[in-house]
């Protein structure tokens, strides 16, 4: 679809520069988080040879990095042996649109202390509590960040970024301890109240069970990007 491909393209070009690396590869590179790969992968546009593919693992191991990802309209007939994960691009195409929501939460624009609080509760023990904080403040530079509080808590976070008629939606996160408290439509449907003239996008991996929720909310999938990855390339070098 290519209104979500050109809001993807701009919202991608906010944090990494796109340059031509090889004949079916393109590099996605974020000079000032390095470690984190969704800034830092290589678009295809074919099938890339063992010899780009390897050329490709030179580069990373250069930055000083140890993952790897590929990322492309359609699937690889040769994937080298890295793991493949599929994310669906949704959009909602009726705004017109009311879901169950809790009427107790108040929206406000979080500081970036509640966001880096949230992200390491959730995420840290994951990808680490220096990475999460630092991707945190890195996204807050260019995003515009909304919270869901309750009694004075931040229960649920996301953010959102505007272009060309369209609203990208994307981190939604929900405290543990609140989920099933419809937090998530409730950030969802402020979001559309803020922005009532653009068409809501957002990214969901076709094998969780948030996607099955945004096709209860009405959402419909109209894109796929297949990602290759590994986390530990001497494992493949």
């Amino acid at each position: 679809m290519i209104e979500t491909r050109t809001i993807e393209e701009k919202m991608g070009r906010l944090f990494s520069e796109k340059k031509t690396f090889s004949e079916h590869l393109s590099k996605w590179e974020d000079y000032l988080l390095l470690d984190k790969y969704d800034h830092n992968c290589f678009e295809y546009s074919g099938q890339p040879s063992e010899e780009e593919f390897r050329r490709a693992l030179r580069y990373q191991k250069d930055l000083g990095v140890n993952f790897i990802k590929l990322e492309g309209d359609s699937p690889l007939a040769d994937s080298f042996g890295l793991e493949e994960g599929v994310t669906a691009t949704m959009v909602l195409n009726d705004c017109d649109v009311k879901w169950k929501t809790n009427n107790a939460l108040i929206f406000e624009t979080p500081s970036v202390t509640e966001a880096e609080e949230i992200e390491v509760k959730h995420y840290g023990s994951i990808y680490g509590e220096d990475f999460s904080r630092r991707n945190i403040r890195r996204l807050f530079e260019k995003l515009e960040y909304h919270g869901a509080y309750l009694d004075e808590r931040l229960v649920g976070i996301c953010y959102s970024y505007t272009a060309d008629g369209m609203t990208c939606i994307d981190g939604l996160l929900v405290d543990s301890k609140y989920r099933n408290q419809y937090v998530a439509t409730s950030l969802i449907q402020h979001i559309l109240a803020v922005y009532p003239d653009t068409k809501l996008m957002l990214h969901a991996e076709v094998d969780d069970s948030p996607k099955d929720m945004y096709l209860k909310m009405g959402f419909k999938i109209v894109d796929k990007l297949y990602e290759y990855s590994c986390t530990d390339i001497s494992i493949i070098e």
